[in-house]
């Protein structure tokens, strides 16, 4: 040390302490004790679900998604921003709604990007699919939806068999049953996930937005459900199996299971304006009058710095 820093601490007590040493030890400890508890207490690696395990085991979910879909009754189509212009969804704070302030940032046409586009990929190699989509593309919107409200109605009735093929009652389904049944090829071949790709990045893909929204209306939903990681669960604070997951996350988590937040349809910005406000207080604790005087009334500092205040009681 300096001179001055010497005079300045001239009667302080003080001890040698070897900073480096003591970090090592603690990372020496810490890095024993996660190795040690990930063999013993590992958590269970729930395997990612996708459209070729939907396909081949619940064959008839997967055409009723994808038939929903091109019907336009998926949440997605009134989502509001970043994905589409329907801003009566979008949550807001005492009228003020932030989702809108960027617009939409990733346009998506379900319709259009979830279905239509990946047939017409899977239609260079099955060309059974062209003349199908040329026929719903050139019929009229009535008579798109007259064929799928029908095709719909007879999934309710459908049968499968050890295959997996899909088998319908006779009905009025236009170009929908050829479409659909596309859709399954190209799910159960594993290549659904690769036809939902909008991304032009090469050679690695980092945008999955289509593949995981896909699913998200009911067959993400009913797996999270059965994991117990729906948010009325406490969502992401649990973990698969029973294991705790991000526990640290729990005093967020926690608004979502109390009024107004857990049934508010603006329930997330809420949660993120109080933990804001909770971060702000602490934060500027020692600025905010009476709260900065707690640890003096607490005293837990002399609990902190007990062993000098042992050894300096008449000080």
């Amino acid at each position: 040390m300096s001179e001055r820093s010497d005079e300045n601490l001239k009667g302080v007590p003080m001890k040698r302490y070897d900073l480096v040493r003591e970090g090592l030890i603690v990372f020496g400890v810490t890095f024993v004790l996660v190795v040690v508890l990930s063999i013993v207490f590992s958590s269970p690696d729930y395997p990612t679900v996708k459209a070729q395990d939907v396909a081949n085991d619940q064959p008839v979910a997967f055409l009723q998604t994808s038939a929903n879909i091109l019907a336009g009754n998926s949440s997605i189509q009134t989502y509001g921003p970043p994905y589409t212009n329907d801003t009566g969804n979008a949550q807001n704070l005492v009228g003020i709604a932030p989702a809108t302030v960027m617009g939409v940032t990733d346009p998506i046409n379900p319709p259009e990007d979830f279905v239509i586009k990946p047939l017409e990929k899977a239609a260079v190699i099955n060309p059974g699919i062209t003349s199908a989509l040329s026929t719903f593309q050139a019929a009229s919107s009535d008579q798109q939806q007259t064929w799928l409200k029908n095709y719909l109605a007879a999934l309710d009735q459908a049968t499968t068999d050890s295959t997996g093929k899909v088998s319908l009652p006779g009905g009025d389904y236009g170009p929908v049953e050829a479409m659909m049944n596309g859709m399954l090829a190209l799910g159960k071949s594993g290549l659904l996930e690769g036809a939902l790709n909008n991304s032009s990045q090469l050679p690695f893909n980092t945008d999955f937005t289509n593949a995981l929204l896909f699913f998200e209306d009911d067959v993400y939903h009913s797996v999270a459900e059965k994991l117990d990681m729906l948010g009325s669960l406490w969502g992401i604070s649990n973990e698969t199996g029973q294991y705790p997951g991000a526990w640290w996350l729990w005093p967020y988590t926690f608004f979502y299971q109390i009024p107004p937040m857990n049934s508010s349809p603006n329930g997330d910005l809420q949660v993120v304006a109080i933990i804001s406000v909770v971060f702000l207080i602490t934060l500027f604790t020692p600025f905010v009058p009476i709260l900065n005087r707690i640890p003096k009334w607490i005293k837990i500092y002399k609990w902190i710095w007990r062993d000098w205040y042992k050894n300096n009681k008449a000080g």
